[in-house]
């Protein structure tokens, strides 16, 4: 079996720069989106890159646009507006026909603490939307861990919508962001994983370093997939070249 590495590359940077080198090397990659990338280019220039890729046998995975937006939001124009930016997404997601979406909630620990319960409804509400679309375009969709407090935070919403809804699994964020361990966050999701966003830190801010470079408990990590067979996608989040080769490397000796 091939194995499920990824490297993630925002989309600019896709087809300005690195699109001839992940051609000619044929590696898979997570589309990153944003605004600007869904508002500058076209139905047919997301086209045009998806037959590339997928004539040359490149697996994609993609990330939704997640700036600025809030699935969860109480003020219900920006749940609107954060809803119809997501369903722009997945539209130009499908194309790629990719492995996974990446989701992220919109959550913030500073301004939702208070409403935490209220907001999750909110967010539920909008997911089940989300995941409706999703279904029409046979793709599947991974919530990932941002600023969410504890992973019992969000095991209702897995809960709810088991066998629809993944996980995707971002220690560094849980290390910096969450009031947990990435362990921690592990032992109790890990039913629900569908991809690994793999970077470092060192513990105070979301550095996106190389494996190996922070405090990051990969090792334990990895050694809790083995020990239960479990085979997430592995996604690259380094933020420059020279750690995102050092990455590839850890991952090729994962699984």
């Amino acid at each position: 079996m091939e194995k499920p590495i990824f490297i993630s590359i925002p989309w600019e940077l896709l087809i300005n720069r690195y699109l001839p080198l992940v051609l000619e090397k044929r590696v898979n990659i997570e589309i990153a989106l944003n605004a600007k990338a869904l508002d500058s280019y076209s139905y047919f220039d997301f086209k045009k890159i998806a037959k590339k890729l997928k004539e040359a046998e490149i697996k994609t995975t993609i990330h939704l646009p997640f700036m600025d937006l809030s699935l969860g939001a109480l003020d219900p124009w920006i749940k609107e507006v954060s809803l119809r930016r997501t369903f722009l997404g997945m539209e130009r997601a499908s194309l790629f026909e990719p492995l996974n979406l990446v989701l992220h909630s919109g959550y913030h620990m500073d301004y939702h603490r208070e409403a935490k319960k209220e907001w999750r409804e909110s967010f539920i509400e909008s997911l089940e939307k989300v995941l409706n679309f999703a279904e029409e375009l046979g793709l599947v969709v991974s919530l990932e861990n941002v600023f969410e407090p504890e992973p019992e935070f969000l095991k209702p919403v897995f809960e709810k919508f088991k066998d629809r809804l993944f996980w995707c699994f971002d220690p560094a964020h849980a290390r910096v962001f969450s009031e947990r361990e990435e362990i921690e966050w592990l032992n109790i999701l890990y039913p629900y994983i569908k991809e690994i966003h793999c970077h470092d830190n060192l513990g105070k801010y979301d550095d996106h370093l190389a494996i190996g470079k922070g405090k990051i408990k990969f090792d334990k990590i990895f050694d809790f997939f083995k020990e239960r067979n479990i085979k997430p996608l592995l996604v690259s989040e380094a933020h420059n070249e020279e750690d995102t080769y050092i990455n590839m490397e850890v991952l090729s000796n994962v699984f």
